[in-house]
């Protein structure tokens, strides 16, 4: 770095150094043209004197400049140096001009109250004194060797207390300046370190923090923003509309409205992760309009944390009441069989089978209840894809009595991996097809699975297709799919779906309904890539 940039006190030395330039080349000129003879007396002016202390004013200033550049000897040195310079040309100019009613001596204020912005006041009161008995000391020798040469102490003496008080008095300005000036400079430090920190904070905050002016244009943006939004950089000007429409109108909605509540997440497309924001309004600086703060947070790990605390809650309701609604179950399940036995026909038989039917529908609440209550976090897992499917398909064909072409698996690349939980894969796998089975609304034999992987383009994420060749699901239907306790079957108990997204989202996955426009249901997980270098195949299911 420039020693003028660390310590600016060089610079200004050398402005001052430019003024004692310009003087004495001043002085110099006026010699040179005999300007001098105009305003003083022939008899007090000493020509050769006024020459070559002019001459050496000018010498001496090119050689301050050197040192100047080199930064050698020390800036006190150099101020004392010059100071020192300043007083005996100064002087000597004084006495080849008539002494001290020559006015040269005025110059010595101005130069020592310059030397005071640089020194301490100690030793700025000891250069003016020495500047005073120096002037003392030219007026007694002028006196002894001038002829006829007036007297004037009383000039010398003013002159010398007038060096003194501005001497002084620069030297507290100059202080409080210095103080000052680092007081600021201390307090532009902290606020720059404060400012840095701030921006550190924000940029590596795992919330998502968008600066967003009131025409929806983002100023700032943080890293987790970026990468929650599916972006590696946005582009300066973009705006909210462009980045994500629906958040967009979230945005628009909390502007136009007093009191903005809206709790559900903001769906992204292609596995990115769902975001439930938040406003703030920055108040505005004077004459500017204030721009919102948008927080953006991963809303399956808020759901995750709101699950622990539901599913701790559950656990502890489902273990008191399992055993108050099993235990009448069992008895009127029991009962039921004892009536069939009595009632082999009739009217009264079909109510038996009704019986028997709702008391297995409502075990079955039961236990899909006790199943959320002890669900956990899966444990990631790497599973090679294709080969996993293959083995889940021999066991799914098995169990149910299908054939092996009305399973058919593509996954491209063939050696996509992904992290999850194996037994919790299996888990969503084996749901997912038992309701293509039991919702396709066609005989067994009729029924088609497809299992299509690989890694989406846009999104870069491993992914699985299981698509039926049922009967699809309605837009409006389709909203509410994963709803607890929603369904559209007399036989259902609306759990199914909710039990497959909350396992899903307990690996840090996602699972979307996929509208198909030829018909038949396509649902689709999106899985964590696996890095290739910590790839372990796992085969077992």
């Amino acid at each position: 770095m420039n020693p003028d940039q660390q310590n600016p006190s060089w610079r200004y030395l050398r402005l001052f150094n430019y003024y004692r330039s310009a003087l004495a080349l001043l002085f110099l000129i006026l010699y040179l043209n005999g300007w001098t003879e105009q305003f003083i007396r022939p008899s007090d002016y000493d020509q050769q004197l006024f020459y070559w202390a002019s001459i050496g004013y000018i010498s001496a200033c090119t050689v301050f400049m050197l040192s100047m550049h080199f930064h050698k000897p020390g800036l006190d040195t150099q101020v004392v140096i010059q100071t020192c310079v300043d007083v005996v040309i100064i002087i000597a100019l004084m006495h080849a001009s008539g002494g001290i009613r020559s006015g040269f001596g005025m110059l010595l204020i101005i130069n020592l109250s310059l030397s005071s912005i640089f020194l301490t006041s100690r030793l700025t009161l000891f250069l003016a004194a020495a500047t005073s008995l120096a002037l003392l000391g030219e007026h007694i020798y002028s006196q002894l060797v001038i002829p006829d040469y007036r007297e004037a102490y009383v000039q010398t003496g003013i002159l010398g207390i007038v060096i003194f008080a501005f001497a002084f008095l620069t030297s507290v300005i100059a202080r409080r300046m210095r103080e000052s000036e680092q007081l600021a400079s201390e307090r532009s430090r902290e606020l720059k370190s404060v400012i840095q920190m701030n921006e550190h904070i924000i940029r590596n905050m795992r919330t998502g923090i968008l600066v967003v002016n009131p025409n929806g244009v983002i100023e700032m943006a943080n890293n987790a923003a970026i990468n929650l939004l599916g972006y590696t950089h946005i582009d300066n000007n973009a705006t909210l509309k462009q980045i994500l429409p629906e958040l967009h109108e979230r945005f628009i909605e909390w502007q136009n409205s007093i009191e903005y509540i809206q709790h559900k997440p903001v769906q992204q497309s292609h596995g990115l992760p769902d975001l439930q924001p938040g406003f703030s309004r920055i108040e505005p600086a004077a004459g500017n309009n204030s721009s919102t703060l948008v927080f953006l947070e991963d809303a399956s790990q808020l759901n995750q944390r709101f699950q622990q605390v539901r599913l701790a809650s559950l656990g502890r309701l489902t273990a008191s009441i399992a055993h108050e609604i099993r235990n009448p179950l069992a008895a009127i399940h029991h009962a039921s069989q004892l009536l069939d036995e009595v009632f082999e026909s009739g009217p009264d038989k079909k109510l038996t089978d009704i019986i028997n039917t709702q008391v297995q529908r409502l075990n079955g609440v039961v236990e899909n209840v006790l199943q959320l209550s002890r669900q956990q976090r899966g444990t990631a897992e790497h599973i090679e894809l294709l080969p996993w499917l293959h083995k889940f398909k021999a066991e799914y064909i098995a169990s149910q009595g299908l054939d092996k072409h009305q399973i058919q698996i593509y996954v491209k690349p063939e050696d996509t991996t992904i992290l999850f939980d194996s037994s919790h894969l299996h888990q969503v796998m084996w749901n997912l097809c038992s309701n293509a089975v039991n919702h396709s609304r066609m005989p067994l034999a009729n029924v088609t699975i497809n299992f299509q992987g690989g890694i989406e383009t846009e999104s870069s994420q491993p992914f699985i297709d299981v698509i039926d060749n049922g009967p699809g699901i309605d837009p409006e239907t389709a909203k509410q799919i994963f709803d607890p306790f929603f369904t559209t079957s007399n036989e259902g108990t609306g759990l199914g779906l909710y039990i497959i997204k909350e396992v899903t989202e307990s690996n840090r996955a996602k699972i979307r309904h996929i509208e198909l426009p030829a018909g038949g249901t396509c649902f689709r997980v999106y899985f964590l890539q696996a890095p290739e270098q910590q790839i372990s195949k796992v085969s077992s299911i």
